[in-house]
């Protein structure tokens, strides 16, 4: 019989099980991947951007009582010395928090060998099949006294896991096996059924930290291009978030880090039926104004018969210009020197704020993180233990909480996965 049982080796699943042990609980560690912390290695290119200075609830979406309760327990600080003591100094790039080395796989290797030290029982390549319950009885000084034997006893519930190498006993579970973001590096959806079968719901997991399908341009022609760009959501005409970046152009739409930084409110939105559209800045180091009257000096000190994409040459990738030329509805053959006031105000326009119509967001296989998880109303958001099953825990991205790019969905696992593992 292990104290606790937690299942998945990721992030928060692995801050769980060292926090868990290091207060002396014995703790077994399942992972139905081949090895722990894959999802880790795939973070900040390989990086491992562990957290981030500037800290605070606006940078999540998803339950602000379970974001602002976490931070309040374990925050960044919390996250750096954490790190440091397991041999992983911070390298701070203007806020972006790395382990020195820039080696995910060091932040692996750390909690590999911290395991090793604290006794944790880690079994991979293993397959959950049923979580059952079952009432145990032990001695507590802290339960009511039973009468017929003059003893004091405390009835729990004990956890039985069933799975393809046998079952396991546990007085408490910690659940941490994420959604369906990434699902070849473990998170696959694969334990619904179970954490369903125990009463639980799980709001719709929802693709986030993704690319999007979208109409309004011929994405098939400018397919590759990757531009400075502030991308800003439109959701039922409202205007909601705007970011700024390196867009990214595929052929099925737009990707890139100011997308992703978006994208969580987007997948909500379409999931509920909602209009959504982004309106994209190609040049936002230019005013209106100043992109303005840049094409208007252009077309006046243009005195030879240079073509309009001739004339431009230089201000944006070929592609991209060609097609936003064609978009403003302004003849690229146009002669550059002709063009009338109308002319420049429609290439500003096309330039500084198309509008594309999103379809869709890619699927979960393509997103870094899924927005759901859990219903919060099952959570004792203090603790994160289930309202419903006494002893069991969840933490990670299945709790309703999901972040923006920068260390903050690991900060969530690290937060989520300490504030379980102490098992209040």
């Amino acid at each position: 019989m292990y104290d606790v049982i937690i299942i998945g080796a990721g992030a928060s699943g692995l801050m769980a099980a060292a926090t868990a042990a290091s207060k002396g609980a014995r703790v077994a560690l399942l992972e139905h991947k081949d090895d722990i912390g894959k999802k880790i290695l795939a973070t900040g290119n390989g990086r491992c951007n562990f957290t981030n200075t500037d800290m605070s609830v606006n940078k999540f979406h998803g339950s602000k009582a379970l974001i602002k309760n976490g931070l309040s327990q374990f925050n960044y600080a919390d996250t750096i010395r954490f790190f440091k003591e397991l041999g992983i100094p911070a390298y701070n790039n203007a806020g972006y928090i790395y382990p020195n080395s820039r080696q995910a796989a060091s932040v692996v290797a750390a909690f590999r060998m911290e395991l090793m030290r604290l006794h944790v029982d880690v079994k991979t390549g293993i397959s959950i099949t049923e979580i059952k319950t079952a009432g145990i009885t032990t001695k507590d000084a802290k339960s009511a006294a039973n009468p017929a034997t003059n003893k004091k006893t405390d009835n729990r519930t004990c956890y039985c896991i069933q799975t393809d190498k046998g079952s396991f006993k546990s007085k408490r579970l910690i659940i941490a096996c994420g959604l369906t973001a990434s699902p070849k590096l473990g998170s696959d959806g694969s334990l619904f059924r179970q954490i369903e079968a125990l009463g639980h719901h799980i709001q719709k997991p929802l693709p986030a930290l993704c690319g999007f399908s979208c109409d309004g341009l011929n994405f098939k022609k400018i397919t590759g291009v990757r531009c400075d760009a502030t991308v800003a959501s439109v959701i039922d005409g409202q205007m909601t978030e705007q970011n700024t970046g390196e867009l990214q152009l595929a052929d099925y739409g737009i990707s890139g880090i100011p997308v992703f930084q978006i994208s969580s409110l987007m997948s909500r939105a379409l999931d509920k039926g909602q209009r959504v559209k982004v309106i994209i800045d190609f040049l936002p180091a230019f005013s209106d104004d100043e992109l303005n009257g840049y094409i208007k000096d252009r077309s006046i000190t243009t005195t030879d018969n240079r073509s309009l994409n001739e004339m431009l040459n230089g201000l944006l990738n070929n592609k991209l210009l060609l097609e936003l030329v064609h978009k403003s509805g302004v003849s690229p053959d146009k002669k550059g020197r002709l063009l009338t006031d109308d002319d420049c105000k429609s290439l500003t326009r096309s330039i500084k704020h198309t509008a594309v119509s999103v379809k869709k967001p890619r699927g979960a296989e393509f997103a870094q993180v899924c927005a759901g998880g859990i219903y919060t109303k099952e959570i004792d958001v203090r603790t994160l233990e289930s309202k419903i099953h006494p002893g069991l825990y969840f933490c990670g991205e299945l709790l309703d909480v999901d972040g923006i790019c920068g260390g903050y969905n690991l900060q969530w696992a690290w937060t989520s996965g300490y504030i379980a593992g102490e098992m209040q």
